[in-house]
């Protein structure tokens, strides 16, 4: 049997295409087992078939861990239940050096990760209809915002991102946010500045903000309805890699299902992909499992399921799940201990150079109601820096004002304020929280709050 293992080792060595399962494999390929049980640990907790199967193999032959042929078993008939095919025929090699009765202990040790134990603590329960599906949708829009960046023409740049944003109850947008880019930043403030001028579907005053995705593609035609033949072959070659496990085309199979409305499908259909590559490692895709369990997008909102997926994001220092774990700690009415949790993912996202943690940092170190959290030098500063990044976002100058205000220099705080409901009223905001907050300034009074709506 023990020369079967070897084999079967042989046949789980192939690399994976992504993220903990390729660094796990090529730890284990270099003879790091003890980091390699670590990795492969960790993605089998969370329902990784072959990582699963590759853990059982470091039980049967001891490799990173004490041998056990029982804990073997036990991931091997796991793997099974997950699909990998060689996890079944590992387990029934080894049932037989199992002594009587090993099967229900093998079974107790891993029914914490069992697909109902993981369905009850950390998989999405997908919606059967997706509100938004229409309100998503474009209504009108500009066609002097639809222009291809000259500086990207000319040195024939193309590329496509994912952004998401909120669409308000009047139908305008709000908080853009570049989650995946091809091609470095050089349409990030093209795309924000696109989406902040598009309208949407209007709703029912009061109705809540709703959470969209779109799919942003630069093509040097532009966006013509003939490239949406192109289109679809991107779809089906994108799945067809998805179907043999790729990870990286799990996550972006997801994206073109959620973020491109003429295919006809919404969040709840991108989940089941983003799953896939959100276990085998893949930390945009965490963040965006997290995301849509946090907001209730394409499946049932449920917050506890959400933290442990983007806190895996967050730890693994993916900027987007640090600024949302940092704006659900600032929901309500936030006392100073979920202030100094926000305050910390926020530093660690704006350390690594990320748009939305130094601009929601700005945010907070310029209105957070608690004093010792304040610096409203620093948020000047920080938007300074990103100036050439912030485009035609009112919220600029929103922070910019709650800044001067807290620092005493209320003619500057008038002055920004109106530049942002200038800015504002050209975009079609409602007005009236911009007019609140410039007769606060104008009475020479500091305003204190969340300036960004996530």
């Amino acid at each position: 049997m023990r020369a079967w293992l070897l084999l079967t080792a042989t046949l789980a060595v192939i690399p994976p295409a992504y993220a903990d399962l390729f660094t796990a494999q090529l730890a284990y390929q270099k003879g790091d087992y003890e980091r390699a049980y670590k990795d492969y640990r960790e993605l089998a907790e969370i329902g990784q078939p072959l990582a699963q199967y590759n853990l059982a193999i470091m039980y049967a032959k001891g490799q990173g861990v004490r041998q056990s042929d029982l804990n073997a078993y036990a991931w091997a008939t796991l793997a099974a239940a997950g699909g990998e095919a060689r996890g079944q025929e590992l387990a029934d090699h080894l049932r037989a050096e199992l002594a009587p009765g090993s099967e229900k202990i093998a079974g107790d040790l891993v029914a914490p990760y069992s697909r109902a134990a993981l369905d009850e603590r950390l998989m999405p329960k997908v919606l059967p209809e997706d509100a938004a599906l229409k309100t998503c949708h474009i209504v009108a829009w500009d066609r002097d915002y639809l222009r291809y960046p000259p500086q990207a023409r000319a040195q024939g740049i193309q590329g496509n991102l994912y952004v998401e944003f909120v669409v308000m109850p009047d139908g305008t947008a709000r908080s853009p946010r570049i989650l995946y880019s091809l091609v470095g930043h050089v349409f990030d403030s093209t795309v924000r500045n696109l989406i902040l001028h598009f309208r949407y579907a209007e709703r029912d005053a009061s109705d809540p903000p709703i959470h969209c995705a779109m799919l942003v593609r630069f093509r040097e035609r532009g966006l013509e309805i003939s490239d949406y033949p192109k289109l679809m072959t991107v779809l089906s070659t994108t799945r067809e890699k998805a179907l043999a496990g790729d990870v990286p085309a799990e996550l972006l199979y997801g994206m073109l299902l959620a973020g491109v409305p003429q295919l006809g499908h919404s969040r709840k259909d991108a989940l089941p992909w983003f799953l896939k590559a959100a276990q085998s490692g893949s930390r945009d895709a965490q963040f965006e499992i997290g995301s849509s369990l946090l907001l209730g997008l394409g499946c049932q909102c449920e917050e506890t399921k959400a933290e442990v997926w983007l806190r895996k994001a967050a730890e693994a220092d993916q900027s987007n799940a640090q600024v949302t774990l940092a704006q659900y700690a600032l929901r309500g009415t936030p006392d100073a201990t979920q202030t100094q949790i926000a305050k910390a993912w926020l530093e660690r996202a704006a350390a690594s150079g990320d748009h939305d943690g130094m601009f929601y940092l700005a945010a907070l170190l310029a209105a957070t109601p608690l004093k010792e959290y304040r610096d409203p030098s620093r948020a000047l500063r920080l938007l300074d820096n990103m100036k050439k990044e912030l485009g035609e976002d009112p919220s600029e100058f929103e922070i910019r004002a709650a800044a001067h205000a807290e620092a005493g220099a209320f003619d500057q705080a008038v002055e920004s304020e109106r530049r942002a409901i200038e800015m504002a009223r050209k975009l079609h905001w409602e007005l009236a929280p911009l007019n609140d907050r410039l007769a606060r300034y104008q009475a020479r009074e500091a305003w204190y709050g969340n300036l960004l709506t996530l």
